[in-house]
């Protein structure tokens, strides 16, 4: 089983919510990224892929082609497949999260700790799903 998250998917994500922070913060030239920001935003990316590749760690290999970021999953047998779509938008949104908390790290420190503080629930949820398991049924 394979995650791939695509890197324009999750800048894109970036871009929009420190838009958003920009303008409730009215200081949209200082929080706002852009495309332009590319070169300060990719090392702040890698710090977060690694950070997911981290918790996947046990269950992954990881790939990054540089147009997106694969994750191979090796689960168990009696993982609980079904939950794989609710596992991949879990990984979407904490790399979109934690890419914008370092950002925020970044441009305005203040502010990130709820960002920061927020992954912590995407951390739970990505463990939760990995230990999900079928029943095994018995037979007679």
């Amino acid at each position: 089983m394979n995650i791939e998250i695509e890197k324009k998917d999750v800048f894109d994500a970036l871009h929009r919510m420190s838009a958003n922070w920009g303008v409730k913060l009215q200081a949209a030239e200082l929080v706002a990224s852009t495309q332009d920001d590319e070169e300060r935003i990719l090392p702040l990316w890698r710090d977060s892929v690694a950070e997911l590749s981290g918790l996947l760690s046990p269950f992954s290999e990881v790939f990054d082609s540089g147009d997106s970021v694969v994750f191979i999953l090796d689960m168990p047998t009696n993982w609980k497949s079904s939950c794989m779509n609710n596992l991949v938008a879990q990984c979407k949104a904490f790399l979109s999260n934690a890419l914008f908390a370092r950002w925020m790290d970044a441009v305005k420190p203040d502010s990130a700790a709820l960002y920061r503080s927020l992954n912590k629930n995407f951390v739970a949820a990505i463990e939760h799903l990995l230990s999900l398991r079928t029943k095994s049924e018995r037979t007679v």
